[in-house]
């Protein structure tokens, strides 16, 4: 019994004109046309490389129109065999335009049957030994899949392995398939070269002008001798990469030596080595503040980084200065820095030293990061009724998740952290904080965002009255609920200045829509609480706030100013906050 073919038909229109051999010769008609008998597989890309199903100019003659069928009719039956249809046919019948009717080209496919791979043949063309005979070799499966895309799939994947087990030159010379049109079988052919056997050498290294060459040398992921892998010769390029001292950076294998080493050959170029960078804010709670950075890049030559960092606002002026070097054999930073900072706040005035250093390291493609590090600190803390010094020793570890894609106007990924801080000295305690968020974009050109944060923090092993002033936490402002005054999401002392809390929950939601191309206009609402006991309770009092903000965006990054309005405004809050700054607030 003859089996039906099943077939995709597809017609379009065309605004092309055509002058029908069959009429008076130079009337002008539009034309129709269609595909039948193709594959579900493959009936849509045929669609897409016609000429004339695209429908996008005139054929003014039937003569034209036929060029333009034999050309799709070249195309077809090339995208068929691509697909695996060694035997498919493909023809068409123009039926010119009668009795008012549009000319109509009609593309009849044959495909015939989808050819199945059975047979794998590995071919080289340079000699050599102890090189793999066959996709097995290689750990590759094969799935019999006829199409091309499949094979040169396969072939690149042998390709790779060559390269990953001491062939560094190894490259592809051709790919063929042979059919059997009578079993609907084939044989693939996959052709190379391997080149010699390698092991890895030194890197040789050229394009540097203050970067010690044997600080680059160090930071190889091999070892010599070793046999070459070129996944390991990738590694070596990313952390070269990730240091941030080349604006490029190029890593290739040299050529082999009669010792069976092939040096790694790197070229680099160094970026400008200083930065100086300034940031400006306004809040009405923090008042008009300002930033101000330096940054020198390498500074002796192995990849250190100094910082010096000063900040101000009404109710806070700090100067940062902290210094970094990589540990290329560990594939981790040490870091080192000292820090002043005075705090003018209505809870309390404080003013604190300190100075910390530790180690860091990147995991999982540099998106997971892990941190920890030593630090001493001394505050002299002030309220109305107290004044206290105090000495602390601290271990701080943190763990941080950070798939962001920009820093000031994140538009995808994740950002998660945990820190676990344990202080002895003037009192012992151990604080924790979990924070994240996170966006979603939908429509064309994402132009609406929504996105969240949140965060929880606890104290344990000290009583509420015991802990300092300046380590309690605080909800409100800028960071944190914005309607409110800084620090005053949260419970208030008789002269109504903030309390603090041991523990606290905050969150925040924000919804942002583009207008215009350098325009987005967003609404938001804020939540806090601060508990005086160890963990965070969901039955203390939360504060609201909602509110709406501009972001003006500029080569530098969006510039956001918001206006927020506190829910169940107490006599202490004010009715509005204003905050202006750059970057979106998460």
């Amino acid at each position: 019994m003859r089996r039906k073919r099943q077939s995709i038909v597809i017609s379009t229109i065309s605004s092309a004109l055509l002058l029908a051999a069959a009429s008076h010769g130079h009337a002008a008609e539009s034309y129709s046309a269609k595909i039948e008998g193709a594959p579900n597989s493959v009936g849509a890309k045929l669609s897409i490389i016609s000429e004339l199903m695209k429908g996008t100019r005139e054929y003014p003659t039937a003569a034209a129109l036929r060029r333009a069928a034999r050309r799709d009719i070249d195309a077809f039956n090339n995208a068929l065999q691509s697909a695996g249809y060694y035997d498919a046919q493909a023809s068409f019948e123009l039926i010119p335009a009668e009795d008012g009717q549009k000319p109509l080209v009609i593309y009849s496919i044959s495909p015939g049957p989808a050819f199945r791979v059975t047979d794998y043949n590995i071919i080289f063309q340079d000699d050599g030994t102890d090189r793999p005979d066959t996709l097995a070799d290689a750990n590759i499966t094969p799935t019999g899949a006829a199409d091309g895309a499949t094979l040169r799939n396969q072939q690149e994947t042998f390709l790779t392995y060559l390269w990953n087990n001491g062939y560094p030159t190894a490259e592809i010379v051709n790919r063929r398939a042979i059919a059997n049109f009578e079993t609907a079988e084939a044989s693939a052919i996959f052709v190379f070269n391997s080149g010699r056997k390698a092991s890895f050498g030194e890197p040789v290294i050229s394009g540097t002008k203050k970067t010690d060459n044997s600080f680059l040398a160090r930071m190889k992921t091999w070892e010599t001798g070793e046999e070459f892998e070129r996944a390991k010769m990738a590694n070596y390029y990313d952390r070269l990469r990730e240091t941030g001292l080349f604006a490029t950076v190029e890593v290739e294998p040299g050529q082999i030596g009669e010792d069976g080493l092939t040096p790694i050959l790197v070229d680099v170029e160094e970026r400008k080595s200083r930065t100086i960078g300034a940031g400006v804010s306004y809040s009405t709670t923090e008042g008009p503040g300002g930033r101000l950075f330096f940054e020198h890049r390498n500074i002796f030559g192995h990849g250190e980084n100094l910082t010096t960092e000063l900040t101000g606002s009404q109710i806070e002026q700090s100067v940062n200065v902290s210094i970094s070097r990589p540990l290329p054999h560990f594939g981790a930073r040490a870091f080192a820095s000292s820090a002043f900072l005075n705090e003018t706040t209505d809870a309390y005035d404080a003013r604190t030293f300190e100075i910390l250093g530790g180690l860091s390291k990147k995991w999982l493609d540099g998106r997971l990061e892990t941190r920890g590090a030593l630090k001493l600190e001394t505050s002299n803390v002030r309220s109305d009724d107290s004044e206290d010094r105090t000495y602390f020793v601290s271990t701080p570890l943190s763990v941080l998740w950070n798939s962001e894609d920009d820093l000031l106007d994140p538009k995808k990924g994740f950002r998660a952290s945990w820190t676990v801080t344990p202080y002895a000295g003037s009192e012992n305690f151990t604080q924790s904080e979990i924070t994240a968020r996170g966006r979603v974009n939908f429509g064309k050109n994402d132009v609406v965002t929504l996105a969240a944060r949140t965060g929880l923090a606890a104290t344990f092993a000290n009583s509420f009255d015991a802990l300092p002033l300046n380590k309690r936490f605080y909800a409100g402002g800028a960071g944190s609920v914005r309607g409110y005054g800084y620090q005053e999401a949260g419970p208030l002392d008789e002269d109504l200045n903030p309390i603090g809390g041991r523990s606290r929950i905050d969150g925040a939601f924000e919804a942002r829509v583009k207008t215009i191309k350098n325009l987005q206009f967003a609404a938001f609402i804020d939540t806090g609480s601060v508990s005086t006991n160890a963990v965070p309770s969901f039955n203390d009092e939360f504060f609201f706030g909602y509110g709406a903000g501009v972001r003006y965006y500029t080569p530098i990054g969006p510039i956001r100013a918001d206006i927020a309005f506190p829910i169940d405004k107490r006599e202490s809050d004010s009715d509005f906050q204003i905050y202006i700054a750059l970057g979106q607030p998460f």
